[in-house]
Order: C-alpha cells, then sequence, then structure tokens
C-alpha cells in the first residue's frame, strides 16, 4: 500500500497547507479553462492534491484507501499511477464541456479515485472492497452503483463536477479492458448483467413486498 499511503499522506499535507489562504491556493491550483488557456498546466495536476473542505478531503481518502489498497495489492506500481493520474487529468479536461463557465474551478482527487473504481470494475469483478457500505461487495458492484449513481446526477444541479467523475471511471474502464486481455468479454457481461439487476432490482423487491 506504499502509493496509495504516499498519495493519501500527501493529500493531507497540501490540505493542511491551503487551508491556511484556501482563495489563494483554490484559485491559483485549482483547475479551470481560463487557468490552463493561460499558461497554467501544472493546474492538471496540482488541482487533484487540492480539497475544498475537510469532508471533501475525508470522503475521497476514505475512498482512495478502501479502493486504493486492493488494487495496489494486484496492479504493479506504474499502472496504478497512470490509472490515477491520467484519469485524474482527462477529468479535468471535461470541463471544457459548454455548460461549464471558463472560470469554473475543480478541485479534488475524485476524478482520479474514479479512475480506479473503473479499472478495478473490469480488471477484478470479483475482488471484495468496502465502498459505500458496511460489508465488502464485489468490485463490479461497485462499479455499478457508482456508474449508475454519477450517471443520474448528471442532470441535476449540483456543486459536485459528475462530468469529471464520469469521465475518470470512463478512462479506468478502459485501461481495465484493455488489461483484462482474454477475460475481457467475461467482465464486460459480468458488468452488463450486474447493471441489468441493480436497475430491475426495485421493481423485482416491490412485486415480493
Amino acid at each position: 500500500m506504499k502509493i496509495t499511503w504516499f498519495l493519501i499522506i500527501v493529500n493531507i499535507l497540501v490540505f493542511l497547507l491551503a487551508v491556511t489562504n484556501p482563495e489563494y491556493y483554490i484559485g491559483n491550483y485549482g483547475f479551470s479553462i481560463t487557468n490552463l488557456l493561460s499558461g497554467r498546466y501544472e493546474t492538471l495536476i496540482t488541482s487533484l492534491f487540492i480539497h475544498s473542505s475537510f469532508l471533501h478531503l475525508f470522503f475521497n481518502m476514505i475512498a482512495l484507501f478502501f479502493l486504493g489498497m486492493p488494487l495496489e495489492k494486484k496492479l504493479n506500481s506504474w499502472k496504478y499511477i497512470l490509472i490515477y493520474f491520467l484519469s485524474g487529468i482527462l477529468g479535468n479536461l471535461i470541463m471544457f464541456i459548454p455548460f461549464y463557465p471558463p472560470d469554473t474551478l475543480g478541485v479534488g482527487a475524485s476524478g482520479a479515485i474514479s479512475g480506479l473504481v473503473g479499472v478495478g470494475t473490469f480488471l477484478y469483478p470479483g475482488k471484495l472492497v468496502f465502498f459505500q457500505t458496511i460489508l465488502p461487495i464485489p468490485f463490479v458492484l461497485a462499479g455499478v452503483i457508482y456508474f449508475l449513481s454519477t450517471t443520474f446526477n448528471l442532470f441535476i444541479p449540483s456543486h459536485i463536477a459528475y462530468p469529471v467523475h464520469l469521465m475518470g471511471f470512463i478512462m479506468g474502464s478502459i485501461f481495465g479492458l484493455i488489461w483484462a486481455g482474454k477475460n475481457r468479454k467475461k467482465s464486460i457481461l459480468v458488468f452488463v448483467l450486474v447493471l441489468i439487476l441493480v436497475i430491475i432490482f426495485p421493481y423485482i423487491l416491490e412485486m415480493i413486498l
């Protein structure tokens, strides 16, 4: 868990620094179209370590710990790092879609963590993880729940950048499928089946009750 712990510690240290002057650090190191087009390319990375509040940091680090821990035991270091940062960076770039004003600031590790959800969903679908649950659930179920909740929330006004989350998840999923090799079709089939079951479960429950 060396990489996971390192990322968590860096996020905490950056938060402790940024909390001394939130407006300055979020404004200068958060990602926005305006910052990027003005040559602040480093914000593609620095924004992944800036958090807007203690709760924002807390929930992201809890997710990073419980998702990163099982993944780091399976993935080699370069794959883990690649997914984390590439998902976070491409998640940021989705803010170029029209309904985001150019000066909208995005901060947090959510896009990068979403990539971990995506890769685990398709590469290790049966691996048990703690994700928004008291008991461990299969990675594929966690991925389906995350995908559905993120997709549904795209259409609800919110300060949370759900498009960034979805882009991170898609990026991780693509690499998960690439690395799954001969198990690729099986992973897709399992995902689709679990997706259907989760969607129809409330209707089945209603019929039973």
